[in-house]
């Protein structure tokens, strides 16, 4: 543990971070600015959540992080280590335990507590959810003050006609709150209905792009979508894991010579089911 500061980061930069997130919070959706500091870790990989999770975390915490719903990804383990360094607070890979859990690109599949004290902490690359449609910031702040979302519309309305259905596989714009149009990070349209109501509080963090966001527990989330449209996630019906053999969760896809495998994309789930099936 490092013997000058707690957690790595200077007391100025967190009790900066901490007003961001007060502010965020106070506003589900909205996107705010913070000084993004320089961190052991290059901008891109995971930088702003882990600010965020430095800047909040305490000794009496239990930390798990995934990347992709691994917990022993080479990004999750290198960002596990070096809180936990810096820390010395208690690791875990089950979800249940876990007060503070940084992700990337994945909500776990357990459940999780009902009593609003676990924090799941996301890293975000492109956190402003109009940039595909508009890259000018200063029209994107007016379009969100005037709730202005013509142009996302617009795209939706376009794959619907030609394809059927949205091309958006992952980063599909929800509605928080009623109000703001907002970007859920890289996680898959599964995690999407997931982050309604969810009882966790969530919290957004973009180092390279200097920006935070964060949605309260128990907060209406919604994906985008017509009245007169079902919003769809991944189907896998009628597969199973490879090697714990569960079902209708999230796969990951692996393409071998041998034609493709599926196999549970949360190692926790997938250890816990695979653990249940030999005990019985």
């Amino acid at each position: 543990m490092n013997s000058t500061t707690f957690a790595f980061i200077d007391e100025d930069a967190k009790k900066e971070i901490r007003r961001s997130l007060l502010k965020a919070v106070a506003l589900p959706g909205y996107i705010v600015p913070f000084a993004s500091r320089e961190m052991p870790v290059a901008r891109g990989w995971g930088t702003g959540g882990l600010q965020i999770t430095l800047s909040i975390i305490l000794e009496r915490d239990v930390l798990k992080v995934i990347d992709q719903g691994c917990d022993a990804s080479v990004n999750a383990v290198n960002i596990r280590d070096f809180i936990t360094e810096v820390t010395g607070v208690k690791e875990t890979v089950n979800t249940s335990e876990a007060s503070i859990i940084q992700t990337r690109h994945r909500i776990p599949e357990h459940e999780f507590a009902k009593d609003e004290k676990q924090i799941l902490v996301f890293q975000v690359p492109t956190p402003e959810v109009l940039t595909t449609v508009e890259p000018d910031t200063a029209k994107q702040k007016q379009m969100h003050a005037n709730s202005d979302y013509a142009k996302l519309w617009v795209l939706l309305y376009e794959d619907t006609s030609q394809y059927g259905d949205s091309r958006i596989s992952n980063r599909y714009p929800v509605l928080i709150n009623d109000h703001y149009v907002m970007d859920p990070s890289p996680i898959p349209k599964y995690d999407i209905p997931r982050m309604d109501n969810s009882p966790v509080l969530q919290l957004f963090g973009a180092g390279r792009e200097k920006r935070i966001y964060a949605i309260p527990p128990y907060t209406s989330v919604k994906p985008l979508k017509f009245d007169d449209r079902e919003f769809k996630v991944e189907s896998f019906s009628g597969i199973s894991c490879e090697r714990c053999g569960a079902q209708n969760v999230f796969f990951d896809e692996v393409r071998r010579e041998t034609g493709n495998h599926y196999f549970c994309s949360d190692t926790e789930y997938c250890d816990q089911h695979l653990e249940k099936s030999n005990a019985s």
